[in-house]
Order: structure tokens, then sequence, then C-alpha cells
């Protein structure tokens, strides 16, 4: 069959066509999708584009084939381009059904859509000119057949359907299997200015890698390596996505050229099918907070395929400053080289957590501890600095990217003073004999008070004298009158007893050249003290009550014969054990008329408590032996669950009620006992801790119980020099642990 084909002898005309072509099957300037698939162009043999068909002959010598396409620069695009197959001058005939061809192969995961171009032929003695497609195994159609000369370039175009593997075009004998063509006169097939139209169905395959993907969060810029595949024509281009925008990208190489305003290949697949790189972005364009980043790949069709998104942890701003920073148990000065320091940390919102925090201590004589770091707690315990002194400590964040900023902290200031006051006792002045004088002196957190007491020398017991605190440049001045006229003769010994602001205590009983204050006392009658502590099921001198209960204190002004002495006045003091939040007290009350006294001891702590008489004109002082009122502790005690397998856990809790102490800052040590019925006692469990307000939290596993036991257990309250109260046991709770 001959196809009657429109002609043209100008080049110009092979634009023209194939511009109408590119119309035809829907490109323009870009890669087209029709029904979902893509498609892309290439172009051969013109325009200055070589060729990438490949040519073969079954008659062993009978053809040669010639390309001739990439014309050199400057020169007419279409000056001699060809691309024909052609008996060869030196051979006389070519079997029947022998061919030479060219043939371009659809690479795989495409399919050739449409081909347009020009042909010509010169054709003699049953040759033909056969132009058609193929499939992947060799199987030719044909769509136009040509069997006589026609020299003049003509337009041919074809749309395949189904689209298909190859594209051929033959010069072929076409007569039965047992006769031959004469070679007399040369025959060709010329072929050129071909624009063929190919659909890639496979989208390209992509990854993406980078320190995202172990979840952390990240800041500055970042790199991201991609890698792409493709099976069609080839990898165009490379993206990293974020949030649905595209960052960067990356064109790659690929055999293509600009064509009538369109992009084509100037090869079957233009473009390479594996790549790999890598791309940088500065995360501090982005907003802080969680993204989604993945990464692209299109091929040169327009198929674009994107790896599986992953969640890009962006943050590039520094956390402001701590909040409400202060030190636990406040800013006042201290005599324990301990600090600790609370405060909360701003909300983050979506930018990264938290996870550290930077501190440092500077104060006198340039010290500067240096930045130090630790987690991300919104508490800073056991700071200790390296002398007495006032000292700043500054405070800053670092989020979960690394972020910080010295500028943006809190600053809280450290107050220790755990050096002992320095007193010094005056001589009296021969004007005022009975006015006993001391100066007290602190280098740090200055004198809070003090007193001045006396001995009888060969006794062991001091008397503390009301005492005037008075502050004054440089420190403070004791003072408190003497009894003298009421003390029996004898040797008296003067001390005083101060304390600064920090709690620090100082006993001193010289002068300042360091000589000891003596005073002698005249004749005086002799008076006894006899004083003991009255609780709700004990008396005497030293007893103990639950806690929260009060006492009172009993007792009788003796003068010579056992006589009582009425209307003296008696000095009650109370002195609390240390960890006592209320200070020492004094109260006075007068004898009855046998010489009698009582008052009432309020609920607190742990004291000792002192009585005496300070004498008068006509009687010497006296004092009653010491009395110590022990308060013995209260705590609570909880167990859940208190029924229970064996191996399981029982958790415990319980409170060390303060009452009126401070809870240690280190915690009380509790004990939780069990009763051991073989021995009628208690045996411990565990011992643990309270924290600073004195709760405490435990758990233990039972193991080896088989049966059902009932456990008996309660907690203890071991003593502490810092928390005033006795040792107490907790009601007691029982759990069954079933084996």
């Amino acid at each position: 069959m001959k196809a009657h084909l429109h002609s043209t002898r100008h080049p110009a005309f092979l634009l023209i066509s194939t511009f109408l072509a590119a119309l035809f099957v829907g490109l323009a300037t870009g890669p087209v999708r029709e029904a979902g698939a893509a498609r892309y162009a290439v172009a051969q043999c013109g325009w200055k584009v070589g060729n990438d068909g490949n040519w073969l002959e079954t008659a062993n010598g009978k053809f040669n084939g010639s390309s001739w396409c990439g014309v050199p620069a400057g020169s007419d695009p279409w000056d001699g381009v060809h691309i024909t197959s052609g008996t060869r001058g030196s051979t006389t005939a070519v079997s029947a059904t022998k061919f030479a061809r060219w043939r371009w192969n659809a690479p795989p995961g495409t399919a050739i859509v449409t081909v347009n171009g020009a042909r010509w032929h010169v054709l003699r003695d049953n040759f033909q000119h056969r132009i058609g497609s193929a499939t992947a195994g060799g199987s030719f159609t044909s769509f136009a057949e040509f069997s006589s000369t026609d020299s003049t370039r003509r337009e041919f175009s074809r749309a395949f359907s189904p689209h298909v593997a190859a594209f051929e075009s033959r010069l072929l004998c076409a007569l039965p299997a047992d006769r031959f063509c004469s070679v007399t006169g040369s025959s060709l097939a010329g072929i050129r200015g071909m624009t063929i139209t190919l659909e890639d169905a496979v989208t390209p395959a992509a990854s993406l890698n980078g320190a995202f993907r172990s979840g952390g969060w990240l800041r500055g810029t970042q790199d991201f390596a991609w890698n792409g595949s493709d099976v069609g024509s080839g990898l165009r281009w490379a993206e990293t996505v974020v949030d649905g925008t595209t960052r960067v990208s990356t064109e790659h190489p690929c055999d293509i050229d600009r064509i009538a305003g369109q992009w084509r290949g100037t090869k079957m697949q233009p473009c390479r099918t594996v790549a790999g790189g890598s791309h940088s972005i500065d995360t501090s364009r982005l907003s802080d907070g969680p993204h989604e980043v993945t990464g692209c790949a299109t091929d040169f069709a327009g198929n674009r395929g994107c790896a599986a998104p992953g969640a890009l942890l962006t943050d590039n701003n520094a956390p402001s400053a701590p909040r409400s920073l202060g030190v636990v148990g406040g800013d006042d000065w201290r005599s324990s080289n301990s600090f600790a320091l609370q405060w909360t940390n701003p909300d983050q919102g979506v930018a990264a957590p938290i996870s550290g925090v930077r501190y440092r201590i500077t104060g006198p004589g340039g010290y500067d501890s240096g930045v130090a770091a630790l987690g991300s707690s919104e508490q800073l315990a056991g700071l200790t600095v390296p002398s007495a002194g006032i000292y700043r400590v500054t405070v800053w964040l670092v989020d979960a990217a690394g972020n910080e900023n010295p500028v943006a902290n809190a600053e809280a200031t450290l107050r220790l003073d755990d050096v002992d006051p320095v007193a010094f006792l005056l001589d009296p002045d021969p004007e005022t004999p009975e006015l006993l004088r001391a100066t007290v002196t602190d280098e740090h957190s200055g004198p809070a008070g003090g007193v001045i007491s006396y001995r009888r020398q060969g006794e062991d017991d001091w008397q503390d004298l009301p005492t005037r605190f008075d502050t004054r440049e440089g420190g403070a001045l004791l003072s408190a009158t003497f009894p003298s006229v009421d003390l029996p003769p004898g040797l008296y010994d003067i001390r005083t007893r101060v304390r600064d602001e920090a709690g620090n205590e100082a006993v001193s009983d010289r002068r300042e050249d360091g000589t000891r204050l003596v005073l002698k006392v005249p004749l005086k009658e002799e008076t006894r003290l006899e004083a003991a502590l009255l609780g709700p099921h004990t008396s005497g001198t030293s007893i103990q009550i639950p806690f929260g209960e009060s006492a009172s204190l009993r007792g009788r002004l003796i003068g010579e014969g056992g006589r009582g002495v009425a209307g003296k006045t008696v000095t009650v003091v109370e002195t609390p054990g240390s960890g006592s939040r209320s200070g020492r007290t004094v109260r006075q009350l007068r004898t009855g008329a046998d010489g009698d006294f009582a008052i009432g001891l309020e609920p607190g702590t742990s004291r000792r408590v002192s009585v005496s008489f300070p004498g008068d004109s006509r009687n010497s002082g006296s004092s009653a032996e010491s009395l110590r009122l022990g308060v013995v502790g209260s705590l609570s005690f909880a167990a859940r669950p208190i029924r229970l397998k064996t191996g399981k856990r029982v958790r415990f809790r319980g409170w060390v009620r303060p009452g009126a102490a401070r809870q240690p800052s280190r915690g009380s040590v509790v004990a939780i006992r069990y009763f051991e019925r073989s021995s009628r006692s208690w045996r411990p469990v565990l011992v643990t801790r309270t924290d600073r307000f004195g709760r405490f939290r435990a758990s233990y596993r039972f193991r080896y119980i088989t049966g059902l036991a009932k456990i008996r257990l309660r907690a203890t309250l071991l003593p502490s020099q810092d928390f005033p109260y006795l040792p107490a046991d907790s009601p007691v709770v029982t759990v069954r642990v079933r084996g």
C-alpha cells in the first residue's frame, strides 16, 4: 500500500509540521499528562540534534547505514542531515525478505505514543521503504509502505494505540522467499527531523535522610542526603520539600534541547536513572516547631515520586529566662554552706523543650565558679560557695536544639556566714559595778543577740541574765545587771553567749586581754529552787510528752530552814532544740505564800527549761536543776495495696509533721519496720529520707512468701540533730501477702 503525503521542498516546512505534530499529541512547554500518564518528546536528527537509533541488516554485507545529524555550530541545521539505509554498490542482488533498518527503542517503563518526521526514498526492483512499529520481541507492523522513488522530503505522522515498544524505518526486498532483488542502481530509504513522543508510566523512587531522622531537635543549617532512581525517561529534578513547599532543588544533567519552545530529549532516555546528593537548608528561615519534610524526584516526563515524609523539629531561638527564681528557704543569711534554687521553666509551646540548665556563681574577691551545667529540672540543690560572704548566682536555660542565651538569665543572692561572732567582756564601771557589759562583732551577717550569764565557782550551771542587746557601729553591746546583793558570798565567773544573724553562736568568758572576769559577792541568805515538769502521764526533771500536747512547770523557792520564800520573781527560760521555728523564751513569775510557783508550757518542740531566782538585797540567787522536756515526733504512714501477691510491690508513703519545727534541708530519716513474731521485736525493712516538705515515699517487693502472710508494718522517725523531736512510731499498718 502506498501512502499519499503532502510534500514541500523547503526545510521550514519541517519546523511547521513538527510544531503541528506537537499540538497533535498535546505537548506544550513541558511534560504532558493524558489520562493520568506522563509523556515526553524526543527530537532526532534535526535541529542540530544527533541520532539515538540503532542500525541492523539481515543480509550479510548487502546494506549499509548512514547517519549525519549533528551538524557543526554555525551551519544550517538541516544541510545534508539524514538517517539512511541503502544497498551496497559492491553487491548485485539481495535475497527476498532481507532488510536493513534503523530502530528507536522505548526505554524500560515507557512506550512510544506518536512519531512524526520527514522521509524520502530511492526504490528499484521491488525494494520498499516501510515505516512502522516494532515489539520488544522484534515483530514489525508498518503503517506506511512506499514502492516507488520519491526523493522529495515529505512529512509523516502516526499515533499508536496501543502504544508501541519501538519505531523503525526499513529498506526491504519485498519478494517471496525464493527470489532476489536486483541491486542494479542503488536503493535507499531516508528519514530525519523526527519527534517521538513517549509515555512514561513509572513514578521515580526517592529517599531523604539526614539528622532529622534521629527525631531530635535541630538548628542552623542542616544537610539532607537525597537519592533517586527511575526506569523510564530518567531523573530531571531532585527536591527537598518542607511543609509542602520546595526549599531546595537540583536539576540533573540530561541530554535535552530547547526546540520550538519545548524541552525535548535528544536521546530516547534523556536523563540518568540514578542520582544522589545533598541539599542544605537554613532552618532559621523556618518557624520553631515541627515540620514535615520529604524528598521528591521528578523524571523528564514529569512523573513525581516522594519519599515517606518525616518530622523535622527545628528551633533556632534560645529560651527566655527562668521565671520566679528564688533560694529555697529564702535568701537570708545562713550558717550551712548548702543552698538550693527553684524556678519555673518558661512554656516553650511548639518549640524545643528545655533540656538543660547553666549557672554561674560570682562573689567577693573576684570569685567566679565558671559555667556549670545540669539537667532540665526546675530546681538546683547542693550549691556551695568557697567562704562566707554574699554571692550572686546566675541561671539560664538550654533547649533540646542546643540554643542558649546567657543574657536571658535570672539571678538570686546566696548569703553564707559560717564564722562565729566574737565577744569580749568589759570590766564593770566602778560607779555601776552591777552593770555587766560585753562587746560583740561579726564580719558578715552581723550580731543578732546574746545573753550574759554567771556561775558561782564550783558549780556547773550558768545562769542567764536578762540581757539588753544594742547595735552600734561595728557590732553590738550586751548589758545586764548582776544581782550581787542577792547572791551568797563567793567568787562568780561571768560569760556571754552570742549569736549572729546566720545562727552562729559563740561563748566567751574573757576580756579582750585574754583574762577571765571574776566577781566577788558578799554573804547573802541562801536560797534554793526546786522545779519539775509535769506532763499528761509523767513528771520529773526530764520527761517526754506526745506531739502537740502541753506540759507545765511547778516549783518552789526555798530559803533557810526549808521555809518558802514568797513574793520573789522567778525566771523561766525555755530553749528549744536545733531546728525549732521558735526561739528562746523567757518568762517571769512570782512565788506564792509558800514559795511555790507554776507555769504552763505551750505545745511545741523538745526544749531545755531553766528556772532561776536572781536574788535581792536579802536573798542570794539560786537556780533549779536543768529541766529537759522531750516531745515525741509524729508521723503518718500508709501502704498501698494492702493485699498483694508475692513478687508484687507495695508502696509506702507518709508525712513527718513539722509542728513548730523546720523540716531539715536534707530531710528526716525514716525507718520502715515489720513485727517479727518469733523474736517479738520490730525488724527493719528499709530506710528512707523525707523531702524538704517532710513527705516520704518508698516501695518494697515481698519475696519468698508462701501461703497467706499478715505483715504488720510501721514507720519510725529516727533521731536527728536538726529536727527537735524525739524518735516516734507511726500507727501500725497490716499488709496481707499471698504466695
